[in-house]
């Protein structure tokens, strides 16, 4: 079997792609990966020695300069989706939603090619809701508790999330970082940080150390590093302060609780390796996805949510001391992240589409 999978963007999109590349190619099958020109997409495939084809596309904008502008990339994009499907043969395409996913999945429909969605989200975005009823089937990253999809065509598979996360071992991950084994506290954005979390953690880094004995690691993101590193010089080496960490899985593994938005893979990670925390939900996520992601996880009663509205240096201070005074109620929150995701989403979503094709 030859699998074309399309997705991009941000890690959120590109990371469970390479997991789910991987599960068919371990399986014996072939995998094509598709994404957009030096993007960040394809620098990451091809560092995993995935075999990627690259093609235009662009996001609908509906300003008229911008508008002509996707019409324009659309129409290549859509162009080199024909090229790319006839010179590689796919048996089934699997659109992983942004709109690096739209043109291939628009041509694989009206090739007849069975196409597959994967949703990371739980709302999902505009490309997958307008191929949703010409899918085989749609994966999903959380429950469709809103009812956005055919609940016949819906598969509760999670999002998948890297093995090395899942296998850290805790003793492994403070090393990393020459950490002791005490109370470690995460602090992220997603992988372009978050600004306004970014500028009310920074002031409140000494307050912390002051009254507590806990450790920190703050992944601030590229933009926001430099002018962060400059305002906390000279702090203990229970602060590991950081843009970027491509080895995620050493961040989590050492946490014990943590500050993040509420991504669909951020929260997916945090809560397989049983990392409960506080979630400050980005206000400007397209359809309030973050917050409404966020909200499934405070029902389980593993996260505490606040708004970005709300936040403040006191707020994010006095609620940070109150929970590593309070160790039982983390205990209570990690337990309560158990079984919320379901285990080997990309085994799930590699056996759905095996059997589809094989009928």
């Amino acid at each position: 079997m030859k699998i074309l999978i399309a997705g991009g963007g941000t890690g959120g999109h590109i990371y469970p792609v390479v997991s789910i590349a991987k599960t068919f190619i371990k399986n014996g099958d072939e995998v094509v990966l598709v994404g957009r020109k030096n993007s960040k997409e394809e620098n990451i495939y091809k560092t995993h020695k995935l075999y990627t084809r690259t093609m235009e596309s662009a996001a609908l904008e509906f300003s008229p300069k911008k508008f002509l502008k996707f019409v324009h990339k659309a129409s290549i994009g859509i162009k080199e989706a024909y090229q790319t499907l006839r010179e590689e043969k796919i048996d089934a395409v699997i659109g992983a939603g942004g709109y690096v996913s739209a043109p291939i999945v628009f041509a694989a429909i009206t090739k007849n090619i069975p196409v597959f969605l994967y949703e990371q989200n739980i709302v999902p975005g505009r490309a997958n809701r307008l191929f949703a009823k010409k899918s085989k089937q749609i994966f999903m990253g959380f429950p469709d508790i809103y009812g956005f999809f055919d609940t016949e065509k819906t598969v509760f598979s999670g999002n998948p999330v890297r093995k090395e996360i899942t296998n850290i071992k805790r003793k492994d991950a403070l090393n990393f970082f020459k950490f002791d084994d005490k109370p470690t506290l995460l602090v992220l954005g997603g992988s372009g940080g978050a600004k306004k979390i970014n500028d009310v953690f920074s002031k409140i880094i000494k307050k912390l150390l002051l009254k507590s004995n806990i450790q920190i690691i703050f992944i601030t993101g590229e933009r926001d590093y430099q002018t962060i590193v400059k305002k906390n010089k000279a702090l203990s080496q229970r602060v590991k302060i950081i843009p970027y960490l491509e080895e995620a899985e050493y961040a989590i593994g050492a946490a014990n609780f943590s500050i993040s938005r509420a991504g669909a893979m951020t929260l997916t990670e945090l809560t397989k390796k049983g990392v409960p925390g506080i979630i400050i939900p980005y206000p400007h996520a397209r359809d309030d996805h973050q917050e409404k992601n966020a909200l499934f996880l405070k029902s389980k009663g593993c996260i505490e949510l606040i708004k970005e509205s709300t936040l403040s240096e006191s707020i994010l201070l006095n609620k940070i001391i109150y929970y590593l005074t309070h160790p039982d109620i983390i205990k209570t929150m990690k337990k309560n992240t158990e079984g919320i995701f379901p285990e080997n989403s990309e085994e799930i979503m590699y056996d759905k589409i095996r059997s589809e094709i094989n009928e």
